[in-house]
């Protein structure tokens, strides 16, 4: 027997994942390869952006196989087809500057993308598009919990090891293995549970009494289809409210509608077998959706219009307008089709509106900085802060309003990478935050000075740092090596009687270590761990000095102010 043969035995699913989808299976063996042997920082900047493009080109292969093979398209056509989706969704995954590109709505928009690509064809059926989807979800569902069972029964049995005969196991073990389970395990065994049949449809006649039509209908009938009206009671109540009262709707209203049209149109669409044979309400429900959703639109319309005008756009703005624009024309729709509703139509059409938002000038995040830029000219300019075109410090106390207002904006184009947009305003300018800054959040800080902030966050100011290179020590002598230990606030008096504890109040870190303790002052702390970095922020390990005679910290991470520390994971080196 060949080796082959003896491997397919074994792992029988293994070949036939390969085989049906090589695109999306090699990019899960790739990750894996990357975050076990390559990825040395925990950085998103780094390692984070590999991970979301490699992820985003996963689903967006997976997609591609899957329509193809419902199409019926040659093996190559379907090769060629995954590897060029892939290229681009990892590109924006990636590249999220370069494109402006949101995370959140890429990934949004390409998992209704995947529920529906082998459907994209005249002769689908909704019955099979359905089976496919709870057949997927359940895939989704049981790989997770393989993945999770894996990672900790492996943790279990290292820690077991090292507690019973206490062995050298290598460092950052547990991150191996549960990256190892995120990135190959669940990814490989999901694929392996995707259905094969892409035809066979849902009959409820034939579930009869069965766990699918006991369970999902039990679900349906009397709880989503229930609860959803009991929402839209209130919903309309709210708006009769808003008439009598002659106020606009709250900021908060957006999100509850958003909640109510995305959690309604689920249940809609998972509720569809059970269209003729379901409760009463449950086909009303199917038959008078649309009714339901058209005086929240109306609400949802008015609520971020207001916002949008009043602070500009932002991602969560404009996905709720992205919604308001789906609900409109979901309305629109199930008015005209009614129980001949189909399905792929309702699901792509918020693909289509997400993944227009995810990427490019017209976008969540390029939408975001275009109308926040704006705002912050406007401050600018009425406050004397430009002159020329060019940045310059406010000659005079501004507002608490105004100060606050720019904080919030500048935090907005942080969040939408679209601080750059800035740069032109401070060239030239002394000193030039975009020279000098040694991050986004140091670059918030010091384009905040020219607002005038009272407390800006200036690099001498703070210490936030990370590991990111392996970290030699001689051991020669040392009789124990403890860690890593986190570092806890002070606000439960009953962890100092636990055998090794580290917390930390506003002036003293204790740790305690069995019969020892060890307090060290958290201003040395800090002062200490920042004569220590490197100048010019570049690969680093853990930072070491002596505590108390014959015992050393390394400090892992830790992350703190001139007066106050904020976090802390480090270990101990005691020595003879």
């Amino acid at each position: 027997m060949g080796l082959a043969t003896r491997l397919e035995k074994l792992l029988p699913d293994i070949t036939a994942v390969f085989a049906r989808f090589p695109i999306p299976a090699a990019l899960s063996v790739l990750l894996c390869a990357y975050i076990n042997f390559v990825s040395v920082g925990s950085s998103w900047n780094g390692e984070g952006y590999v991970i979301a493009g490699a992820a985003a080109a996963f689903i967006a292969a997976g997609a591609a196989h899957l329509y193809a093979e419902g199409r019926d398209l040659s093996r190559v056509t379907g090769i060629l087809l995954a590897f060029v989706a892939a290229v681009l969704a990892g590109a924006i995954g990636y590249f999220t500057e370069v494109f402006e590109s949101n995370l959140l709505f890429l990934f949004a928009g390409l998992i209704p993308v995947l529920m529906i690509a082998p459907y994209l064809r005249d002769s689908a059926k909704q019955g099979a598009l359905w089976l496919f989807n709870l057949h997927f979800g359940l895939a989704v569902l049981i790989s997770g919990v393989v993945a999770v069972l894996f990672a900790a029964g492996l943790s279990a049995i290292a820690e077991s090891l090292n507690f019973l005969f206490n062995a050298s196991l290598p460092n950052r073990l547990h991150e191996h293995i549960w990256s190892t389970a995120a990135s190959l395990i669940a990814p490989i065994y999901g694929l392996s549970l995707m259905p094969k049949d892409l035809d066979e449809e849902v009959d409820i006649a034939s579930q009869k009494g069965t766990m699918l039509e006991r369970g999902v209908s039990v679900l349906v009938n009397y709880v989503l289809v229930p609860v959803i009206f009991i929402y839209a009671v209130i919903l309309h109540a709210y708006a009769v409210k808003i008439l009598v009262e002659r106020n606009l709707p709250q900021g908060q209203i957006a999100t509850i509608v958003t909640i109510f049209a995305l959690g309604g149109t689920g249940a809609w669409l998972i509720a569809w077998p059970w269209r003729e044979q379901g409760t009463r309400l449950l086909r009303w429900f199917i038959s008078g959706w649309f009714w339901l959703t058209i005086v929240p639109a109306l609400l949802l319309a008015i609520a971020i219009w207001r916002r949008i005008f009043d602070y500009g756009v932002t991602p969560e703005r404009y996905g709720i307008v992205l919604v308001a624009i789906w609900v409109a024309a979901l309305t629109a729709y199930l008015a005209f089709r009614r129980n001949r509703a189909d399905m792929r139509a309702i699901l792509g059409g918020i693909a289509v509106l997400l993944l227009i938002g995810s990427a490019g000038p017209m976008g969540a995040n390029g939408l975001t900085i275009t109308s926040q830029v704006k705002r912050l000219a406007a401050i600018f300019e009425t406050n004397g802060l430009l002159k020329d075109g060019k940045a310059v410090v406010a000659p005079n106390k501004l507002s608490g309003e105004a100060i606050n207002q720019g904080n919030s904006i500048l935090y907005a184009l942080r969040d939408a990478n679209g601080l750059d947009r800035l740069r032109p305003w401070f060239e030239g300018a002394e000193p030039d935050p975009f020279k000098t800054a040694i991050d986004k959040w140091d670059l918030v800080g010091k384009i905040a000075v020219f607002l005038g902030s009272e407390n800006p966050q200036r690099p001498e100011d703070y210490v936030n740092f990370t590991s990111n290179v392996p970290l030699s020590v001689d051991l020669a002598g040392a009789r124990r090596l403890v860690g890593p230990l986190q570092a806890l606030q002070d606000h439960q008096p009953l962890l100092a009687k636990e055998p090794m504890t580290a917390f930390y109040d506003a002036t003293t870190l204790t740790i305690h270590l069995e019969t020892e303790i060890y307090n060290i002052p958290v201003k040395d702390l800090l002062e200490k761990t920042r004569a220590r970095l490197s100048a010019d922020g570049s690969r680093q390990p853990a930072i070491t000095f002596e505590i108390a005679p014959g015992v050393t910290i390394a400090i892992d991470s830790i992350y703190g102010t001139s007066t106050s520390l904020g976090s802390a994971r480090f270990w101990l080196i005691l020595r003879q």
